[in-house]
């Protein structure tokens, strides 16, 4: 099944449950930077194992659809820390 939202130019974008689930919780806690460990359990209702890159595929799926084709960039990687969503100007 798949969720439509907006895009920055107000055009239809369509996600899976999984990176609708995913931004959502990013819009929830916008400027708020989100371990993976609390990422993978909220949207991949898992326990975070170190070694599994699930949310890192997760992230960059959804930003191939929500950044890449934009210059002005949503999802930030904070390094040792994991991600947030905010935007910068």
């Amino acid at each position: 099944m798949a969720c439509g939202v907006d895009d920055q130019n107000g055009e239809r974008l369509t996600l899976t449950n999984k990176e609708f689930a995913l931004l959502h919780l990013l819009l929830s806690r916008e400027g708020e930077a989100l371990s993976r460990s609390l990422i993978a359990s909220q949207i991949c209702q898992m326990n975070f194992d170190s070694d599994t890159n699930v949310v890192d595929v997760a992230i960059r799926r959804l930003r191939a659809k929500v950044d890449d084709p934009y210059a002005l960039k949503l999802i930030h990687t904070m390094r040792g820390i994991g991600y947030m969503l905010e935007v910068q100007s």
